[in-house]
This record gives structure tokens, sequence and C-alpha cells, in this order.
């Protein structure tokens, strides 16, 4: 049986709605692996240190990565040209770099004032004039990763459509997830998350210490090394339950407040450059 020279051209319309199909899971990927590595990573360490809703910022994060990263990886297998591809994932890649600064800072408080309604008086996020920088600094990272994926897709789009192999079909998606985290993990160590990171993790280090070492006879050059003078004036206040949460910063992100939530008591802590300097128990009944 003889097959027409043009049954297995790129033209045809199944093989044109298949490389659309995949152009959106293609961008789909791009979008969900950078949400993944910039802040994923963040939420299982936050879960590990008693966060508040640690998964909530990768949660939303990733549904608002992977809606322009599904609709520029569609876009572009559709108009196959590589130069509008890069300027369409440049565009998502914008959408990305707003989301760095303003995800964590932004959109989160809001979100957990909805969730946690005793934290709506407890957060004082400020949007610093110097954020602005951070967000253009994302960008110029992303811009390099993001436009490699651009133009990438096209051509390996079109021979993952025509393999035969699983293996085949997965490479492109495998090489976008490599793209995306090596740009995540520069987000997530360069802009917001890494101080804010830290300096809940400290505290909490702190606690634990406190908790470990309560009743016993504890070195003073230990016990300083871990800052425990910080927690001095709300000794009684600390207990094996709770849960931390950021509630404030200063410009430079080196001075942060964290917020912990006892069984009984909500304390903040001043943390200067990862190093608990002073907690006293708040009201959070205003």
């Amino acid at each position: 049986m003889n097959l027409k020279s043009n049954d297995l051209t790129p033209e045809r319309a199944d093989i044109l709605r298949t490389k659309r199909i995949y152009g959106i899971w293609y961008g789909i990927v791009v979008g969900f692996s950078f949400a993944f590595f910039s802040w994923g990573i963040d939420s299982y360490i936050l879960s590990k240190y008693h966060g508040i809703q640690p998964w909530l910022k990768f949660g939303v994060g990733a549904v608002l990565c992977m809606i322009p990263g599904g609709l520029a990886g569609w876009l572009s297998a559709k108009v196959s040209k590589p130069i509008v591809s890069i300027f369409l994932w440049l565009i998502a890649a914008s959408v990305f770099a707003w989301l760095t600064v303003n995800l964590p800072l932004v959109i989160m408080p809001k979100a957990l004032s909805i969730l946690e309604p005793q934290l709506s008086g407890l957060l004082h996020y400020v949007y610093f004039d110097d954020f602005n920088t951070r967000v253009s600094v994302g960008y110029i990272w992303l811009a390099i990763f993001i436009s490699m994926t651009a133009i990438l897709q096209i051509p390996l789009s079109d021979s993952a459509v025509f393999s035969t192999s699983a293996f085949g079909k997965l490479v492109p998606l495998i090489i976008a997830v490599i793209l995306m985290s090596i740009s995540g993990v520069i987000i997530d160590n360069g802009l917001i998350n890494e101080p804010l990171r830290s300096s809940t993790v400290a505290v909490d280090n702190t606690i634990q210490f406190i908790i470990d070492n309560r009743g016993k006879e504890t070195d003073k050059t230990e016990a300083r090394k871990m800052h425990v003078g910080a927690f001095r004036a709300i000794d009684d206040s600390v207990t094996q339950q709770r849960e931390l949460i950021v509630s404030g910063y200063d410009g430079s992100l080196g001075e942060v407040n964290v917020l912990v939530r006892f069984e009984r008591d909500w304390v903040e802590c001043l943390v200067a450059y990862n190093q608990p300097i002073r907690c006293a128990v708040v009201d959070a009944s205003q």
C-alpha cells in the first residue's frame, strides 16, 4: 500500500493539533518546575521547621506560573516561529519575575489572613521601593533561562511529537525542568525566600534547643551561641507545639520579625541576620 507524500507532513491538521497540545504541556512543565524550585523547596524546609501553612505559597505559585506557562507554550507551538516564541516566553518570564517578590510579600499575607484570621492584624508586610530592583534582577536571570526554553521548544517538540518512544517524548520536558531548576534555585537563594526562611529556621532551632535543655545544666557558651537570652522574657510561653511565620522585615531583609504561635501565647521575635535578638508576647485578639 502506497502512502501519499504528504501523509506524514507537519502540516497535517492532527499533527498541528498534537504539537499545540504538547506545547501546552511543555509550558505547564516549565511553569510548575519554576514554581517548585522557587517556592516548593522553601515550603518543604518551612514545613520541617513548624511553618504556618507552609505549602500554601508553593500551591498558589504553581497555579499562577502554570497558567502563563501553558499559554506561552501553546501560542509558541501555534505560531512555530523561534523569534515569536522568545517574545512570548519573555512575557511569561515577566509574570514569573513579578511573582518572585509579590507572591511571598503581597499575595501570601492576604491569603493567610483569610485562612488564618488571627494573623490579619499581626502581619506587617511592606513593599519597599528597593523590591522593584529585586524584580528586575529576577527577570534578568529568568530571561536567560526562559530564552533557552523558548529556543528549544519548537525543534525539541517537533522531534517529541514524531517520536515513537516515551523517552523521546519526555526529553524536551526533562530539559525544561533542568533549565527551570537552575533559575528557580537562583531565585530562591538570591531574592526574597532565603533571608526570610533562615530567620524562621533560626528562631525554631533556638526554641527546640530551649525545650531540649529545659531543666538541665546548659553550657553557657552553647546557650549564647543559640541566642537563648532572646527568649528569657517569654520562657514560660515556650512549648513544643508551635507554628512560625515571618510577620515583618526591613528594606534590606537583614532584620526580620518572626511570629510564633505557641499553645497559649503569640510571641514575636526580632531576628538580625539570622540571630534572634529579643522576643515578646503580642496580643492576637485585636
